[in-house]
């Protein structure tokens, strides 16, 4: 169980990016729109190993089914043997095994041989990318649609690596597009991990090239879970637990009816039981064995931590003391949290200075239930406390209260759930109320709804337009679009 717990943290730091239309004027088709470029978020099965030789193959190729019948196996080992260390041998080593290619050297660099598939060229050079419908390369082939191929790039990257680093990176994407089109700027849509590499990029050479910027579901802000796991505050509970499996069952009423049997008749109290004694018992064997060895030295991990204080105490709690850091990583990741300290000043300069910037935010789901924040709501990924840029925002299935008071009452949904005048741009922040993380599959409204913020012309600022209000309703299957009422 305690490589169980492993592979759930692992998980955790890897998973942790038309509307009707209610004003038809507003949504009308502009040709001469500047190069789009979607930076996507992180995409944990897109690292190979010795790419670009007959040998290339997935760093994590996973094996599904043998998982489940390890995790199964260790389950009843639990149950019917006193060594309860030797029920879980078999997992430790396969938590390893799997995930070790992952490996970053104390000087934030990869071990091995390690790559990803870049997409150097406009997207109409890539085919192969118009056979998915998902919600990144949905988005990539909505875009090719409305502004051609030839003006839309599909920004992929190692996530693992310093967020200066892919700064560079897209940087030659913007200077390219910039080249080829003839404009003076691009629009960048970014979502997940694609936010922090997109603050790279705007502090590292500046917005004079961004017309608009669209973070979706973005880590902008950080991340919540990030700095739990770093910090070591591991938590399992039931009720996450529940709450968690029982938000994918959502139009399968056969799946959704066996979950909530199982927890009828006490699973989930029973699994957190056996994960309570084994972070009592081998919470630094978790960190020692897996987390430490295969994430720790991924400088972008660091970039996330939400804020100053949570950052010492990271340091403090993996390495001991910054004198334990090995000094080319540590000047890597301080760069980086300067990088997140100037953020917010560095986009209300954007704005002043006129780009277009929005920021969607999903909440309404449930946390991935390891951490003790995980009582945040999210969009089953990240938390919508981040992803919004700081907005309050009630615990998941709970409100606000009928006695809070909003400094700005325009600023308060319609559920009482979430209050933005906290969040780093209120006036150019939307909340979707139920939508996934990283919604925007091909033909979907919600897909609709980022196109129309590329093509919208005056004012920029979230409910502006008469077409989507501030506060929106989603859902997590079909990605509809609706007015929160």
């Amino acid at each position: 169980m305690k490589k169980f717990i492993s592979i759930v943290m692992s998980f955790v730091l890897v998973f942790s990016f038309t509307i009707p239309v209610f004003a038809e004027s507003q949504y009308k088709r502009v040709d001469d729109c500047s190069p789009v470029i979607l930076v996507r978020g992180m995409d944990f099965n897109g690292v190979m190993l010795d790419i670009g030789t007959e040998n290339e193959r997935a760093v994590n190729d996973f094996n599904t089914f043998g998982l489940i019948g390890d995790v199964a196996s260790i389950c009843f080992s639990w149950l019917i043997t006193s060594d309860k260390q030797a029920a879980v041998g078999k997992v430790i080593d396969t938590a390893y095994n799997m995930l070790r290619y992952n490996t970053m050297g104390e000087d934030g660099n990869p071990v091995y041989n390690t790559g990803v598939a870049e997409y150097k060229l406009s997207v109409n050079n890539y085919p192969e990318l118009f056979e998915l419908r998902g919600n990144e390369p949905g988005m990539v082939q909505s875009f090719a649609d409305e502004f051609g191929g030839e003006n839309v790039y599909y920004f992929t990257y190692d996530w693992r690596l310093d967020p200066y680093v892919i700064a560079d990176k897209i940087n030659d994407t913007v200077e390219l597009a910039k080249r080829i089109s003839g404009k003076d700027k691009v629009n960048i849509v970014c979502s997940s991990m694609g936010g922090i590499m997109t603050v790279a990029y705007l502090t590292k050479y500046g917005y004079e090239s961004v017309d608009r910027c669209i973070f979706m579901s973005s880590t902008f802000c950080g991340s919540q879970v990030v700095s739990d796991a770093l910090q070591g505050k591991i938590k399992v509970t039931s009720d996450g637990l529940y709450n968690y499996l029982l938000s994918f069952t959502t139009g399968n009423f056969a799946t959704r009816m066996m979950v909530k049997f199982l927890n009828l008749f006490g699973v989930f109290g029973w699994l957190t039981r056996i994960t309570d004694y084994m972070l009592e018992n081998n919470k630094d064997d978790i960190y020692n064995d897996v987390l430490k060895p295969i994430f720790v030295y991924s400088p972008c991990i660091w970039g996330l931590v939400a804020d100053e204080s949570d950052y010492e105490s990271s340091i403090n709690y993996i390495f001991g003391s910054r004198e334990n850091v090995n000094g080319e990583f540590l000047a890597k990741i301080d760069a980086l949290r300067e990088m997140m300290n100037g953020r917010t000043k560095l986009l209300n300069e954007m704005v002043e200075n006129g780009v277009k910037i929005s920021v969607l935010s999903n909440y309404g789901s449930p946390l991935i239930p390891v951490y003790e924040s995980a009582d945040f709501s999210g969009d089953r990924t990240l938390e919508a406390y981040n992803t919004s840029g700081f907005a309050t925002i009630a615990k998941y299935g709970e409100t606000l209260g009928d006695n809070y008071v909003a400094s700005n009452p325009e600023f308060l949904s319609p559920d009482r759930c979430v209050d933005l005048s906290t969040a780093v741009l209120p006036e150019y922040t939307y909340m979707i109320k139920d939508a996934p993380h990283v919604a925007g599959a091909y033909g979907t409204e919600y897909n609709a709804f980022v196109v129309f913020l590329l093509k919208k012309q005056g004012d920029f600022k979230a409910g502006s337009d008469g077409v989507y209000p501030r506060f929106l309703k989603s859902d997590l299957v079909h990605q509809s679009l609706k007015p929160l009422k």
